[in-house]
């Protein structure tokens, strides 16, 4: 058998992780002086309110060694081989943690830097889930997944400099001139490194920049799923969901709070669109 491990800044629904049989490892947030672990500690609905609400800004962890090689031990039987695919490096140390805990096991494992988060992970993870119920090997899969990486895009909207600032994303004089121009930022994830794709003042310039995405999207019937993400607000998402739908109501589209981790990186009025 062929176990497929993630973590918790996956885009899944609970009936995704379910039917596909997927382990999920928990990432950390710490708000206030108290360690969440996502989706078991906090939901992200109420994490989500916290950041609304709670002026301190919150810290995120990996995963711990012992925490993969727990993992990875419960799952495996003689014969078995894991694959565990996780948040691009760019964004966290988590695929480094992983690699240490294989290190020190005889277990086979395959560790996998997707080079993404959110949605966009979470369709590596379930290509994956596919891949398993056709092939026998852990190496003819990896070798198809970083294929399909190529296929998938990702696009998040930044409303605030603060947080990318404060979780070491920016550094603190480009925050706060941004700040002072109202400028809004659009950033990408090609080849797994972070990018600014747009900035933009105001609502009115992201707004053609998003009306541009969908465009491309309603008019590729190559794509055909689409993950749209948000930190507190769906207003946005929700715009976006109907404007797919009127024109491509093939696509499968999911439309959900992004993770903790995300969420404090983003920060709030924050939202992703993803696609392949």
């Amino acid at each position: 058998m062929i176990h497929i491990v993630t973590d918790s800044t996956a885009q899944l629904t609970d009936q995704e992780i379910e039917t596909n049989h997927i382990t999920v490892i928990p990432l950390t947030v710490t708000l206030n002086g108290k360690n969440y672990r996502d989706q078991i500690d906090v939901s992200r609905n109420e994490f989500s309110n916290q950041l609304k609400t709670n002026r301190e800004f919150p810290q995120t962890s990996q995963p711990s060694v012992g925490d993969f090689i727990e993992t990875y031990k419960r799952l495996f039987r003689p014969g078995d081989q894991i694959i565990s695919i996780h948040i691009g490096s760019v964004l966290s140390g988590t695929v480094k943690t992983a690699e240490m805990a294989a290190n020190q096991l005889t277990i086979p494992i395959k560790i996998l830097d997707s080079g993404l988060t959110d949605r966009g992970l979470g369709l590596v993870v379930l290509k994956a889930t596919k891949l398993a119920q056709s092939q026998n090997t852990s190496g003819k899969i990896m070798s198809q997944l970083k294929n399909y990486l190529s296929q998938i895009t990702l696009f998040c909207f930044i409303n605030s400099l603060d947080y990318l600032v404060k979780g070491g994303r920016a550094n603190h004089a480009t925050g706060f001139i941004y700040s002072l121009i109202n400028l809004k930022l659009a950033l990408s994830m090609p080849n797994g490194e972070l990018k600014v794709v747009k900035k933009v003042r105001g609502k009115h310039g992201m707004q053609k920049l998003i009306n541009q995405i969908v465009d491309r999207i309603t008019k590729d019937h190559q794509i055909t799923q689409v993950g749209l993400s948000y930190v507190d607000s769906h207003q946005d998402t929700d715009a976006i969901e109907t404007a797919l739908r009127a024109q491509r109501p093939d696509l499968k589209i999911v439309n959900q709070l992004t993770s903790p981790t995300i969420m404090t990186h983003v920060g709030p009025k924050g939202f992703a669109i993803i696609f392949a």
